[in-house]
């Protein structure tokens, strides 16, 4: 996954950040090299912001590809519910039209 190879670059480059200020803050060392380094980190400062940013952009895609997949599912859980209702409420009515013949049975039963 291209996330894995941006991790393992990011990895890379914040060791390198951390050498290059260790080497940096040593003592000893003349200004044109701590200018260099200064240099150095710089390119890799903004190499991982655009590494950082390219994660962003990968995970917001994947964000939205999950989300077009839940919306197919709420939609199938929601034509699903409509279906169960229907067949709850035929129920329903069946329950009903069998009570109240129930109800007249009873009813003749009594008269005669």
């Amino acid at each position: 996954m291209k996330t894995d190879v941006i991790a393992r670059e990011l990895n890379l480059i914040r060791r390198a950040l951390e050498e290059a200020d260790r080497v940096r803050f040593a003592k000893g060392l003349d200004e044109v090299a701590k200018v260099e380094l200064e240099r150095a980190s710089v390119v890799l400062r903004i190499r991982e912001r655009e590494l950082i940013n390219e994660i962003g952009v990968e995970i917001a895609a994947q964000i939205k590809e999950s989300s077009e997949s839940l919306e197919e599912l709420a939609r199938s859980i929601r034509q699903r519910s409509a279906r169960l209702s229907k067949t709850a409420n035929s129920t329903d009515s069946v329950t009903k039209a069998l009570e109240r013949v129930v109800e007249a049975v009873v009813l003749l039963n009594r008269i005669t």
